[in-house]
């Protein structure tokens, strides 16, 4: 498939719903018993009326660069200032002048560089708590998960993530690493991660629900 998707079970949902996130990203809407693999058939059957949903929703979702436009940072809005050159966080989004597309490549690797510095150290702290101890901590530019575990035990963070609340980062942090016992989403893995953190599902639910509302990357 040529576009971003991501799948969201809830045991309340009864039917299938497919609808376009503000971040872009299809999001399908399914009960906990689907099969994956009948919901990405339905993705691929449906390409068309997505690819439409998608450019009426690609109209709403431009991205304001312009002095004193708001981003989030761990869920706290901060405005956006113009400069010469520097490009730093103090309270405020500082990047170089330029284009629309200059701007924002200046702001993802600043954001780049704030994951970077925020989300290993999450991780770091509750892999000491749990002690699942994870090889390697990257952060890549992925835009279909927060996060993903490989079987060589380095776990990856996508630096969108930096723009969530830290406890949202600390779930999918703790997510990640229980992956590191359970590669997969099993009744053991869910147990694992509430005994790890018992309000995940809370956690969980805030972040699905925030990631509708984030802007289109």
């Amino acid at each position: 498939m040529d576009f971003d998707y991501r799948i969201i079970r809830s045991p309340r949902r009864k039917r299938i719903a497919l609808r376009i996130a503000a971040d872009g990203v299809v999001e399908i809407l399914a009960p906990p018993a689907v099969p994956e693999s009948f919901l990405l058939k339905l993705l691929e059957r449906e390409h068309a009326a997505i690819t439409s949903l998608q450019q009426r929703a690609q109209r709403h979702l431009q991205l304001d660069f312009s002095e004193n436009a708001r981003f989030l940072l761990l869920g706290v809005p901060y405005p956006l200032h113009l400069t010469n050159r520097l490009r730093i966080f103090d309270h405020a989004f500082m990047i170089p002048k330029g284009t629309d597309e200059e701007k924002k490549s200046s702001l993802i690797t600043l954001y780049r560089e704030l994951a970077q510095a925020v989300i290993p150290k999450r991780v770091q702290i509750y892999s000491e708590k749990c002690g699942l101890i994870p090889d390697k901590v990257q952060i890549n530019s992925a835009s279909t998960r927060w996060g993903s575990c490989s079987g060589y035990k380095t776990l990856s963070f996508s630096w969108k993530l930096i723009q969530v609340p830290l406890e949202l980062i600390d779930y999918v942090a703790v997510h990640e690493l229980a992956h590191l016992q359970e590669m997969n989403h099993s009744p053991a893995f869910w147990a694992l991660v509430a005994k790890i953190m018992p309000d995940y599902a809370l956690r969980r639910r805030k972040l699905n629900e925030l990631s509708r509302t984030l802007p289109h990357w």
